[in-house]
């Protein structure tokens, strides 16, 4: 080692037991003596850092790469120099710049990644992820990095082979990449297959709690309420200050739920102690038990702090963003445009797609057409969704304002390999149903992947439609469901879209309303299986004796014969519409 590098070496010993003054003070003489030494002032940055001096460091490391400009480490430290400054959106350029100047830097692509997630880039996150993954596919850092950032943005299908990949490398069993391998199988419509893994997850960690929530999740969407129960029992006494076993355990006895569970909710929610989404969580789940009381104002109340809070930590709404998009769609999907493209389009009948607001019946009408012997329940699948934000990154097309720049190839491998994975585990069924409500944003992209699709689209009063929303603890991803009147737009927009592919789409389009289900059950089913294009058969009619697993919030619900009990429930809490929802939706 040379003596230069023998007193850096000195340097970086003092720092790391601490010793920043001196750190500092041993620096000095360098500086003096190599100031052209790019090492010197990364030196410099370091020590301006663990002093706290951040902007110091910021200007002590672009000093350092000035003198190398072409240096990715430099780069990828400037990054992490100005991301620790707060700096996040120049750390994001420094770690592009990286990246640019050496595309198969693997941590670079990583760094940039993990930055750009944390200020909410979530695409851009993504795509730097994968190609961390696809340049260090074996490292369980960026494996892991990249499951999680999946798992947030709600991929789960893409998710679940990364968790497979760490728990099949792993030295050691890790309750978290269990717990997440069941999450991910739950949330792709397979919670049958989430089970033995849960359970034996747990002959393992049968003291990691959220192991036993998880369990719970897995017994409910199987229509198994007391094994749930006893889980999320088990859950809260392994931890008992911990407001989501409580939550999940009181939404799911809800007017039943036993009084000591519920006080012991109360005092966690109104606790400011009690982390803040947890918080929520247990003011939806107190919410739900006041609603089945009929104590319909201390519902909205509990519902109405729920919703404040998740969106303090959400934020709120861009309805003009939101509009600009669906004009955008309506501007470039003309009928003249998906007339073009549907001669490249795969021939195939299985495709169904059950569309609509969140809470407009979407899972009844998938299960009723479930327990058809000829067709299979593909649960809400995130397929489509995938492939409209893969499209502009992997084709480079401007969409969808350019839509007639897409590759039909691209289009036709990305059809196949949706069938293939919604069709996976169906058994040769002739229709394969796809109950992803938000898909009503892509009905002309659908139309451009399957030529012979069907959509049905499901309607419902927008004011049962919005309280039901309201009330729920819905995805952070959607940030209009914490306010009455951004769902109300949020209603307003779906309608834009679907009136407008009413117009243009060759795909045909069913409307069903729930409110005739529920008037005229057996004649809106027969009406619904005809247009799946599939002969009567009687057990469509007892859809809720099938024995079908459900994933959505409407587990319980669609358990039951159809019922009008849901029919007007907004006229519970009319006050609370006066500025908000309104009957029409067009």
């Amino acid at each position: 080692m040379s003596a230069f590098a023998d007193r850096l070496q000195q340097v970086y010993g003092l720092l790391q037991q601490g010793r920043t003054v001196e750190a500092g003070l041993a620096l000095a003489p360098l500086l003096q003596e190599f100031p052209r030494e790019p090492a010197v002032y990364r030196a410099l940055a370091t020590v301006q850092q663990m002093a706290g001096r951040h902007d110091d460091a910021v200007e002590a490391m672009r000093r350092a790469i000035l003198m190398a400009p072409r240096d990715v480490n430099l780069q990828a430290d400037l990054g992490q120099t100005l991301a620790a400054a707060g700096r996040t959106d120049e750390a994001i350029a420094a770690f592009s710049q990286a990246v640019a100047l050496q595309p198969d830097f693997a941590a670079g692509w990583y760094l940039l990644g993990m930055t750009a997630y944390g200020v909410g880039r979530d695409r851009e996150a993504l795509d730097a992820l994968r190609r961390a993954a696809a340049l260090a596919p074996d490292h369980p850092q960026v494996l892991h990095a990249l499951a999680e950032t999946g798992f947030a943005l709600e991929r789960f299908a893409e998710a679940l082979p990364l968790y497979e990949r760490l728990a099949a490398s792993a030295g050691a069993p890790d309750p978290g990449v269990e717990l997440r391998r069941s999450q991910c199988l739950r949330r792709t419509g397979t919670p049958e297959r989430a089970l033995p893994l849960i359970e034996a997850a747990l002959l393992r960690f049968p003291d990691y709690a959220p192991l036993w929530l998880e369990l719970g999740g897995v017994q409910e969407d199987l229509g198994a309420a007391d094994d749930a129960l006893a889980a999320y029992r088990r859950a809260h006494a392994l931890a008992p200050e911990w407001g989501d076993p409580i939550g999940s355990a009181i939404a799911l006895g809800r007017e039943v739920a036993p009084e000591a569970l519920v006080r012991t909710a109360e005092t966690l929610a109104a606790n400011p102690e009690t982390p803040a989404p947890q918080r929520a969580f247990l003011h939806h789940a107190l919410g739900k038990r006041e609603d089945a009381r009929g104590e319909h104002a201390a519902a909205a109340n509990h519902w109405t702090q729920a919703n404040r809070l998740r969106r303090d930590l959400q934020g709120g709404f861009d309805r003009d963003d939101y509009a600009a998009k669906v004009d955008a769609a309506i501007a470039a999907f003309t009928p003249e445009a998906l007339q073009s493209r549907r001669g490249r389009a795969l021939r195939d009948e299985r495709p169904l797609f059950v569309l609509g607001m969140p809470r407009s019946g979407t899972t009844l009408i998938e299960q009723i057409l479930a327990a058809h012997p000829q067709a299979f329940g593909c649960g809400e699948r995130s397929g489509i969704v995938e492939i409209a934000q893969a499209l502009p990154l992997e084709t480079g097309a401007d969409w969808p304002q350019r839509l007639a720049d897409v590759p039909a190839d691209w289009l036709r491998r990305r059809a196949e390999a949706y069938l293939a994975d919604a069709g996976d585990a169906a058994e040769g069924a002739s229709r394969l149903v796809d109950k992803q409500p938000y898909n009503f944003e892509h009905v002309g992209l659908i139309a451009m992947l399957f030529a012979d699709a069907r959509i049905v689209w499901c309607r419902r009063d927008p004011r049962d439609v919005g309280l039901s929303i309201f009330s729920e603890s819905f995805s952070p991803q959607a940030t209009y469901a914490t306010d009455l009147d951004d769902i109300a737009f949020m209603i307003e927009q779906q309608a834009r879209w679907m009136r407008h592919w009413q117009t243009v789409s060759p795909l045909p389009i069913l409307e069903l309303r729930y409110e005739d289900v529920v008037a005229d059950t057996e004649a809106q089913i027969r009406r619904l299986v005809d247009f799946a294009g599939l002969p009567w058969d009687d057990r469509c009619l007892a859809f809720h004796a099938s024995g079908r697993a459900v994933q959505t919030l409407s587990r319980w619900q669609v358990r039951q014969p159809v019922h009008a009990r849901s029919v007007g429930r907004w006229r519970h809490y009319a006050p609370w519409f006066d500025a908000g929802v309104t009957a029409s939706d067009t």
